[in-house]
């Protein structure tokens, strides 16, 4: 070191690098704001900070023409909470298209990391697509505040702040590892249905969940975040026991977790995380559960005692968020939906009162019709057009293997309005010449049918364990017995799927009028489009023949065979689709539900 530079002069250069210099410079500014990669920090910049401003004004300012609603005003005061240290475990469940993912996964990242730069936020979603959608206008309004961005590290997936914190994103079991996180979000982890019923899909979150998400949770500080962003050293001198209780019940020191999504099934994630309540290490989550109409509270959802339940604010009957979905649009969504969908999706109850999937209300039973008589017969009508023998098929005859399943299903006939003159000639007799100008009979009462007709009726439903010859023999004895009773069905359906084309090949050269049929989505999705159409009573089962069906049909998904169940949904989505539909049938139409 030059001898001219005493320490005295050190000492002057380095103050004056400290208060005028590159790092934390009033003067000239630091355009890299790169102080904090040093850990250092100007006494004149400490000086000016202010308390930071709450959630709502920043939502105020980052999004100016946002309707702060009733429900939104709830959620925002408990993000708060998060924001201010306060809580570290919120559960969210409200119905699809509210807004919570703007709230919860877009505003809310970019207001915690303004107001704790140094710290790192976690998105997961269903898809890396999704999240990354999410981080991306998380970043857009943490700039839009007048935050900055380092300039080093802006990707949408993964960007961050001048203090090197800032936003991961990922898809759920997607690439978290070796990287760590101080909140943590995960909004809406299922695609869809068929992700949310698999059982295999399910479990593979669970795993996700606790192998990789919830290893990347920072420890932090044992009094958890500061206002300013700062960890505190503990309890301070002046905290009684009762307060440090509060702080290790709330789990403070840990990383906060939110998890907000539709519920789509009782053992969905939360549906895992409130079992998990029963534990010896209970979480003691925060719930905010907003049905789409409140319900009267002997009929709301029970959560485990460790959590805390927000209070629902609106009578019984009261829409959640009237100005986006009125109590009106809300009933036509009940009946497009039925009800598994409408518990499940708007009311957060992802069972149906009765539990299962089919209701035994909706199971409706009429009077088999007699389509061979006489008078059909010379007016040429049919009772059923058209009727169809749907099959699920296994070539294994074992005892331990799958059964084969027969469904006769037939839609019912259209009364044709009837002329006199025409009836009369049928009949043998002679007419004036005035008397074409009768006008046409009201059609005739079918017997067993009423004002409220079924439209597809099932005859009967049988199923047994056969090999390919003995499916061959029951198929072809099933179908002249049907002959000989005036039941020749227009179609046999069987699932063109598993057993390959060359099986469907060889009974469509055994079996007259066979169609391979290739199913669309699980059993279950294709069951629950079939159950509006009972609900709404559009189905029924003629008495007898049918026990075994129905008795299937309330077991389901949980029931030890569905073969009956999968035939039959095949039978109801086919005359729906080919004929229902293409005559004009008004039809409820299920909802394609989406975020």
């Amino acid at each position: 070191m030059p001898a001219s530079l005493t320490a005295a002069s050190l000492s002057d250069r380095q103050g004056a690098a400290l208060v005028g210099g590159l790092l934390g410079s009033t003067d000239h500014g630091d355009p890299w704001r790169d102080a904090g990669v040093l850990g250092y920090r100007a006494p004149a910049m400490e000086a000016t900070k202010t308390a930071p401003r709450s959630f709502r004004d920043f939502i105020s300012e980052a999004y100016p023409s946002y309707a702060f609603h009733t429900w939104a005003e709830r959620l925002i005061a408990l993000l708060q909470r998060i924001a201010d240290g306060q809580l570290n475990r919120l559960i969210v469940c409200c119905p699809p298209r509210l807004g919570k993912s703007l709230l919860v996964s877009k505003l809310f990242p970019a207001y915690w990391v303004s107001r704790y730069p140094s710290r790192v936020c976690a998105i997961a979603s269903y898809s890396a697509e999704l999240a990354y959608a999410h981080s991306r206008e998380a970043r857009h309004y943490y700039r839009a505040c007048g935050h900055a961005l380092s300039k080093d590290s802006t990707a949408v997936g993964n960007w961050l702040t001048p203090e090197r914190g800032g936003c991961i994103a990922a898809g759920v079991r997607g690439p978290f590892t070796g990287k760590g996180y101080a909140l943590g979000i995960i909004d809406d982890p299922y695609k869809g249905p068929e992700d949310a019923n698999s059982a295999g899909q399910r479990q593979k979150l669970i795993e996700w969940f606790q192998s990789v998400w919830l290893t990347r949770s920072e420890p932090g500080a044992p009094g958890g975040p500061t206002r300013w962003g700062v960890a505190d050293e503990g309890p301070s001198a002046g905290q009684g026991e009762g307060q440090e209780q509060e702080q290790e019940r709330l789990g403070a020191g840990s990383a906060a977790q939110v998890v907000v999504l539709t519920r789509w099934h009782q053992d969905d994630l939360i549906g895992w995380l409130l079992e998990q309540e029963s534990g010896d290490a209970p979480q003691h989550w925060q719930v905010l559960n907003l049905p789409a109409t409140a319900e009267p509270p002997e009929q709301q959802l029970q959560f485990p005692a460790t959590c805390t339940l927000e209070p629902d604010w609106r009578q019984p009957g009261e829409p959640l968020c009237p100005e986006r979905f009125p109590l009106a649009e809300l009933e036509q969504i009940k009946i497009r939906a039925g009800s598994y969908w409408w518990n499940a999706l708007y009311q957060q109850r992802p069972s149906p009162a009765g539990g299962l999937l089919f209701q035994r209300q909706w199971l409706r039973q009429v009077p088999q019709r007699r389509p061979s008589s006489q008078h059909q017969a010379r007016l040429g009508q049919k009772a059923y057009a058209p009727l169809v023998l749907s099959c699920d098929l296994s070539f294994k005859g074992g005892e331990g293997n799958d059964y084969c399943a027969f469904v006769l299903l037939g839609l019912v006939a259209e009364p044709q309005q009837r002329h006199p003159a025409a009836e009369a000639r049928a009949q043998g007799q002679q007419l004036h010449r005035s008397a074409a100008n009768l006008p046409a009979l009201p059609p005739p009462t079918q017997e067993g049918a009423g004002a409220s007709a079924h439209l597809i009726e099932v005859l009967w439903a049988r199923h047994q364990r056969l090999d390919l010859p003995g499916v061959v023999k029951a198929l072809s004895e099933t179908l002249a017995s049907l002959a000989l009773q005036g039941l020749t069905p227009d179609a046999v359906l069987i699932e063109d799927a598993a057993n390959g084309p060359a099986v469907c090949q060889l009974l469509q050269r055994q079996i007259p009028g066979l169609m391979a049929v290739r199913p669309v989505g699980s059993k279950v999705s294709r069951a629950h489009a079939v159950a509006p159409l009972l609900e709404a009573g559009q189905l029924g089962f003629c008495q007898g023949g049918n026990d075994e069906l129905i008795t299937e049909l309330l077991g389901f998904p949980n029931a030890a065979h569905d073969d009956l169940v999968d035939a039959f949904c095949q039978g109801v989505i086919w005359l729906q689709n080919q004929h229902w539909r293409g005559n004009g049938r008004a039809t409820p139409r299920p909802l394609l539900f989406s975020r």
